[in-house]
């Protein structure tokens, strides 16, 4: 663990290395918008699939100028409201039913101690409170989607007409289909009428109800964009540049932060990573416990991004136990969390990233709840 004394800090020095991190995958299992959704929401999982899928197509697939990854949890607020969703109510909900990554805590604590950290989170702020508690890393600087549903009142025929909208885009379904960015397809005739029904409700229907309209346009989420700004604006704080920088995601909307990570020669973990995730690293992680990104942070922070890629090109339990590390601690206590068999740690490169991010795709629906 790292020291609380720091002659750097005396001395007014500045630190070597930053890192900044998603939360949903590293740190939480569950999803707490999907959770609330489900909580709240008739068909609620389906709900959200559709506005998720109607993110990722306006976005990636049609690349819609004025579309930016991760709106899907602004479009659902209204709906979360018209279905009576509060303040309070969301925020219990969120804190009883957390679901912490093993060794997230004890790997934040770790990291913080080494470096400046920050947390970007799509989640709202409801669930995202509970989460920093939980952390006790008091230096970490946390940005998320801020929310409040008590200032703004429905009434019954607003509330009404919002749950219709609600069962119409939940009776939708979301196809198999798997598009890649950037490479010209045809789209398939169910996300045609999701895109149909979804442009008509937020362009025509919403507009409408003002109360609902209102309620949405006050939300800022913590979008793909934000994400990227937030790395940009911790740059300038700092002084520390992208290829000193860790940046760890797992979602969709991670993919421009980890991207623009990557290309400066930082280190670019997708953690239990989403297939547009995985395309924007160069460190896949698969694993049901957080210690190895304190691992790999720890390398990196001693001797940078070709350090990490020689210990990752190595990865195995003897070379592990063998090899002079930065913290052996550290090490002991991660092969000690896996008895039988490592986190699964690869380079990703043009070669392989297909078949990493189908895997990494894979592997996260079977361990995230």
């Amino acid at each position: 663990m790292a020291g609380e004394f720091d002659p750097t800090n005396d001395l007014g020095l500045f630190p070597e290395k930053s890192f900044i991190a998603s939360c949903h995958g590293f740190l939480l299992r569950n999803d707490p918008v999907k959770d609330l959704c489900e909580r709240y929401i008739d068909k609620g999982r389906n709900f959200l699939k559709v506005l998720r899928r109607y993110d990722d197509l306006t976005a990636y697939v049609l690349g819609r100028e004025e579309a930016v990854a991760g709106n899907s949890v602004k479009w659902a607020v209204p709906f979360l409201k018209a279905f009576g969703a509060t303040d309070n109510g969301i925020y219990t909900w969120c804190r009883d039913h957390m679901d912490l990554m093993p060794g997230s805590c004890q790997a934040m604590r770790y990291i913080t101690n080494l470096m400046p950290s920050a947390l970007v989170a799509s989640e709202y702020e409801h669930a995202i409170m509970p989460l920093s508690d939980a952390l006790e890393a008091p230096d970490c600087s946390i940005e998320c989607t801020a929310l409040s549903l008590d200032g703004s009142t429905f009434g019954r025929s607003d509330s009404r007409r919002i749950r219709e909208l609600a069962n119409e885009i939940a009776s939708l379904k979301v196809p198999s289909t798997v598009y890649e960015i950037d490479v010209p397809m045809e789209v398939d005739e169910a996300d045609v009428r999701i895109i149909k029904t979804l442009d008509r409700i937020f362009q025509e229907d919403i507009p409408d109800v003002f109360c609902a309209m209102s309620l949405m346009e006050s939300i800022d989420p913590m979008n793909s964009f934000k994400k990227g700004y937030s790395l940009v604006n911790m740059r300038k704080e700092t002084s520390i540049d992208f290829d000193s920088t860790v940046m760890v995601g797992s979602d969709h909307t991670d993919f421009q932060a980890l991207d623009l990570v990557r290309d400066k020669s930082g280190l670019s973990i997708a953690f239990n990573g989403s297939e547009f995730a995985v395309r924007g690293c160069n460190v896949c992680v698969m694993s049901n416990d957080s210690t190895v990104v304190a691992v790999l942070t720890q390398e990196f922070f001693n001797g940078g991004i070709q350090s990490v890629t020689d210990l990752v090109s190595n990865w195995d339990r003897q070379y592990l136990k063998k090899t002079d590390m930065p913290d052996r601690h550290l090490v002991d206590c991660m092969l000690k969390a896996h008895p039988r068999k490592l986190p699964d740690v690869r380079l990703v490169d043009k070669n392989n990233i297909e078949e990493v991010s189908k895997l990494s795709d894979a592997y996260r629906t079977k361990i995230m709840s």
